[in-house]
C-alpha cells in the first residue's frame, strides 16, 4: 500500500494515504429541512453514475444514512449493503496506534522506548528511533520496501528495512512510512506474545462490539470483490497471504477488512474510556508533527488532524490501494461522523466525504456531481492548456496571479476548502519545487485525471490533477496530488 503524500489542496484525505479534506466553511444553525433526504438524493445520483460501496453518516449520535450502493460482486449481482466488508487500507494504522497505546496502558511498553529495545539487530543509524517516531512518520524510514502481497518473513523484513538508508535524522521531519507501522506490528506481537490480529481482536475490536473487522478471525458475511478500471481484481482474501494474514509488507500498516457499521462502533467506543483512557486518547489525537512544511495538517498516532474554518478540528484518515478506498472523518466537536468505503475507486468518489460534510455544515450547499460523459470528452488539447496555465502560474512569485489561477481553474467547493491565504501558502510549495522544472509528460488517465511529469533537480516529479469539464467548457481542478 503506497502512500501518496498530498502537499497541497485535495478533496479527500489518506494519504496511505493518506490521501486532505475539503472542509465546509460555515454551519447552518437553523436548518429548515432534514438532511437525510439531501444525503440520500446525493448518494442515489452517485450510484446512477457508477458508484459502488457503503456509507454511514451520523450527526449528534443519530445515524442519518447507513446504506450500500451498487454491487459488492458484479458477476454474482450481489448488492452492497452497510454490512459489506471492504479493505480499509491505511485506516488500519489507527488500530496499530491504539494497540501500542493499549500496551502502554497495560505497562508493557512506552512510546518513548527505542525500536532497538525490541529489535536489537537495528544498525547504529536506527538505534535512536523511538516508537513515537514510528507512530508519527518521523522515523526517517522509507515509505515502503516491497509490494503489498509480496512474500517476506519477519526476519527478512527486519533485515531489508534495517539495510535501507534513513531519509533523515529521526524526529526531524515527516515522511509517511508504512515500514514504520509494520515495525510497530512486529513489536505488538513480541510484547503481547500473540499475533497482531489476535491482540487487536481481544483488546480493541471485541470490546467495541466489532465482529466484522480483522484479517481472518471474523466469520465474514460478504467480502466485496474489488474492481480496477472495470476489470475484476478480486477479494483481498484471495491474494497471496502468509497463511491467514498478509505478509509484513501490508500487515499492521494496512489491509484490515471492516464495514461501515463496525467502524461506527469503533468511533463510539473511542468516545468513552472502554478502549483508551483520557491520557492515551490525548496522545492518540495530539498534533505531534506537521504533515510537511506548511501543510497545515498534523499527524497523531494513526490519525491526521485538520483545522476547520470554524476553529474546530477534523480528525480523519483514509486508505486505498487503487482498487479499494475507505475514508473515516470525525468532527468530534460538531459530533459528525462520515465513513465511506468503495470497491471500485475513482478519484471523484474520494470527494464524497467533503460533499457530505458540505451538506451537513454549509447553508444551501449543493454537492457537485460531475457528468462522467463530460469527463470522457476532455481532450488532449484541453489537458495541454491546463498544464500550460499551471506551469506559467507556478513559475511566478506573484500571488495575485496564483489567486487568479485558483479562481479560474478550480471548482468552487475546492476553492472553499481552505481560506485563500492557505491555498496560496500551498501554491508557494509548488512554486519552490517546480519553478525551474521541465514538462516531460502529459497524460490523460482512465481515472478522470491528468498526469503531469515535471523534471526537476531532484528527479521527475509526478503531479496528478483530478479534473472536471465544467459547463462553460473549461477543465477545472478538484484536487492535486504530488
Amino acid at each position: 500500500m503506497i502512500k501518496l503524500l498530498k502537499l497541497a489542496w485535495i478533496a479527500s484525505i489518506l494519504l496511505s494515504c493518506r490521501q486532505e479534506p475539503v472542509i465546509a466553511q460555515s454551519v447552518d444553525e437553523k436548518p429548515e429541512i432534514t438532511y437525510t433526504q439531501k444525503l440520500s438524493d446525493y448518494m442515489d445520483e452517485l450510484e446512477r453514475s457508477g458508484f459502488s460501496g457503503s456509507i454511514l453518516v451520523a450527526q449528534k449520535g443519530k445515524i442519518l444514512l447507513e446504506k450500500g450502493y451498487g454491487f459488492s460482486d458484479r458477476e454474482q449481482k450481489i448488492k452492497a449493503t452497510a454490512q459489506t466488508v471492504f479493505d480499509i487500507g491505511s485506516i488500519t494504522k489507527q488500530f496499530t496506534g491504539a494497540a501500542i497505546l493499549k500496551l502502554e496502558m497495560q505497562g508493557k511498553l512506552s512510546v518513548k522506548d527505542k525500536l532497538s529495545k525490541y529489535i536489537p539487530e537495528m544498525p547504529a543509524d536506527k538505534k535512536d528511533i523511538t516508537l513515537h517516531h514510528l507512530l508519527t512518520h518521523s522515523s526517517g524510514l522509507p515509505p515502503a520496501i516491497g509490494d503489498d502481497y509480496q512474500k517476506i518473513t519477519t526476519t527478512e523484513f527486519i533485515k531489508k528495512a534495517a539495510g535501507r538508508k534513513l531519509l533523515f535524522k529521526p524526529g526531524t521531519q515527516y515522511e509517511y512510512s508504512n515500514v514504520g507501522f509494520t515495525f510497530l506490528g512486529i513489536i505488538i506481537e513480541k510484547v503481547s506474545g500473540v499475533s497482531y490480529e489476535t491482540y487487536l481482536a481481544k483488546n480493541l475490536w471485541k470490546p467495541s462490539g466489532m465482529d466484522q473487522t480483522g484479517y481472518d478471525l471474523p466469520k465474514f458475511k460478504d467480502i466485496a470483490v474489488g474492481y480496477r478500471r472495470n476489470k475484476t481484481w478480486g477479494k483481498p482474501t484471495e491474494k497471496e497471504w502468509d497463511g491467514k494474514e498478509p505478509y509484513w509488507h501490508l500487515k499492521a500498516n494496512g489491509g484490515v477488512l471492516s464495514t461501515v457499521q463496525d467502524m461506527y462502533k469503533w468511533h463510539q467506543a473511542l468516545l468513552g474510556d472502554k478502549i483508551l483512557n483520557t491520557a492515551a486518547k490525548k496522545k492518540f489525537y495530539n498534533k505531534h508533527i506537521e504533515e510537511g512544511e506548511g501543510a497545515g495538517s498534523y499527524y497523531g498516532y494513526g490519525w491526521a488532524i485538520f483545522p476547520t474554518p470554524r476553529k474546530t478540528e477534523l480528525i480523519a484518515h483514509n486508505g486505498g490501494n487503487g482498487v479499494f478506498f475507505a475514508d473515516f472523518w470525525r468532527y468530534l466537536e460538531e459530533d459528525i461522523t462520515i465513513i465511506l468505503m468503495t470497491n471500485a475507486v475513482q478519484r471523484k468518489y474520494e470527494r464524497i466525504p467533503s460533499q457530505v460534510a458540505g451538506i451537513l455544515l454549509t447553508l444551501d450547499f449543493r454537492p457537485e456531481i460531475s457528468d462522467r460523459d463530460k469527463r470522457n470528452n476532455i481532450t488532449g488539447t484541453m489537458a495541454d492548456q491546463l498544464v500550460k496555465d499551471f506551469m506559467q502560474t507556478v513559475r511566478t512569485t506573484d500571488k495575485d496571479i496564483w489567486k487568479s489561477f485558483l479562481e479560474r481553474r478550480t471548482l468552487t467547493s475546492f476553492l472553499q476548502s481552505f481560506p485563500m491565504e492557505e491555498h496560496l501558502n500551498f501554491f508557494n510549495q509548488f512554486h519552490k519545487k517546480l519553478k525551474d522544472g521541465k514538462v516531460v509528460e502529459i497524460r490523460l488517465t482512465e481515472g478522470d485525471e491528468i498526469a503531469l511529469g515535471i523534471e526537476t533537480s531532484e528527479g521527475v516529479q509526478m503531479i496528478m490533477f483530478n479534473v472536471i469539464l465544467a459547463s462553460d467548457g473549461l477543465v477545472k481542478i478538484d484536487g492535486i496530488e504530488m
